[in-house]
């Protein structure tokens, strides 16, 4: 039998002390599950975030033999890190020196870890002196540069410059609320100062202007960025833009910013069981189809007969008769269902499309809004519409 070694022990408990006086939740994992001794959840003044990191935490003078002018290298197996990547949360790796009870980290990630000929290596720097590293550990959590740019979008009308933006968040991120909140006013700043514009026109009209208007859509994978499935979203408003907007419903408001979580849980189960076969999608997708193409038609149509009488009252209630297909186009069947990955372009476009045509009927009801307002974007979101639904064909002929 091996003789009790205290210092293991004493390593562990001086670690939680410090995760303690953070004011933070430390968890140890009393069962063996092959390299995480402690889960360590961030508290925000006083309340648990959700934000969560493992912990691997190494104790003794051993770990402290191999040294470098800036840190301490540590050597693992293979088998230790290859579990730690796969985990889905932050790996940090701790050790303890036992003379100076001092505890150092690092995190393990593909970037510190080290392939050697026959394991892998770590170097853990003196200068992350866990003690002196809580604004470094929230950074794991609270780094506004975990994310992608999708794509920049430029919707600007005549009465506002308006930024759309999509965004691919690093899995940490988008698992955290918390983190999430931090992150959306930090991403508004920066695409306030967007410098992109999608026609001549607009960039006359507001070149070197800031965006009145940023929204932002926020995707965890390729996936959900190919189905066009938030799981988030967000829109910031200039308060002195007139621009009348109400995409959503907003689940709570952090920097005057309107923030809406989606069906996060939905989304993150969505698999091969809920994508429709290519046969039935395209069914369903020319019938989605004909219902817009039919409906821009209509209301093109008369849209073009207000021009002439400007009888806006008529135009109304046409519009306002339409209400059974305006909801047909939000409680389509393919907004509860999967697209296979060789339509998202076509899945992509009908989103598109599908949206803009919404919006006539979102302007034509609101009653705060004047003639010429609805009048100017019912015009402007059938310009838009337009092009799409002759662009249709075309994608739907790459499938064939």
């Amino acid at each position: 039998m091996s003789p009790f070694n205290p210092i293991e022990r004493i390593g562990l408990h001086q670690s939680a002390l410090i995760f303690l006086g953070f004011g933070w939740i430390e968890r140890e994992q009393p069962i063996s599950d092959f390299g995480i001794d402690m889960h360590v959840e961030i508290v925000n003044d006083g309340i648990p975030t959700g934000q969560i990191f493992a912990t691997q935490i190494k104790s003794g003078s051993s770990y402290f033999k191999e040294e470098t002018p800036t840190g301490y290298i540590y050597r693992g197996k293979n088998e230790h890190l290859e579990y730690w990547l796969s985990q889905s949360l932050p790996v940090i790796i701790l050790i303890y020196e036992p003379e100076s009870k001092t505890v150092f980290w690092q995190r393990v990630n593909q970037s510190s870890a080290i392939r050697t000929e026959k394991a892998w290596r770590i170097e853990i720097p003196k200068s992350q002196l866990l003690e002196k590293s809580k604004h470094d550990l929230l950074r794991i959590y609270d780094n506004p540069n975990h994310y992608v740019v999708m794509k920049v979008g430029d919707n600007s009308t005549g009465v506002a410059r308006r930024v759309e933006v999509s965004i691919l968040v690093e899995s940490t991120h988008a698992k955290s609320r918390v983190a999430m909140k931090k992150m959306i006013p930090e991403i508004i700043e920066k695409f306030k100062r967007s410098d992109y514009h999608r026609n001549e026109i607009t960039k006359q009209r507001y070149e070197g202007k800031e965006a009145e208007i940023v929204f932002l859509f926020f995707y965890e994978s390729i996936r959900q960025v190919d189905g066009g499935y938030t799981f988030c979203r967000a829109i910031w408003k200039n308060e002195s833009c007139e621009y009348k907007i109400n995409p959503f419903e907003a689940d709570e408001v952090v920097s005057q910013i309107e923030i809406k979580w989606d069906n996060y849980p939905a989304i993150t189960t969505l698999s091969d069981a809920n994508e429709l076969p290519k046969g039935k999608y395209l069914d369903l997708a020319n019938v989605l189809h004909n219902t817009i193409k039919e409906l821009h038609r209509d209301i093109s149509s008369n849209f073009e007969r207000y021009k002439r009488d400007k009888q806006f009252i008529k135009l109304s209630k046409f519009i306002l008769s339409k209400k059974t297909e305006f909801e047909s186009l939000n409680n389509n069947p393919l907004e509860r269902s999967g697209a296979p990955l060789e339509c998202k372009d076509l899945n992509q476009l009908l989103r598109e499309s599908t949206a803009l045509m919404h919006n006539i009927w979102i302007v034509s009801s609101d009653e705060t809004r004047d003639e010429n307002n609805i009048a100017s974007q019912i015009n402007y979101y059938l310009n838009l519409t337009a092009p799409k639904i002759n662009h249709y064909d075309y994608e739907l002929q790459k499938l064939k």
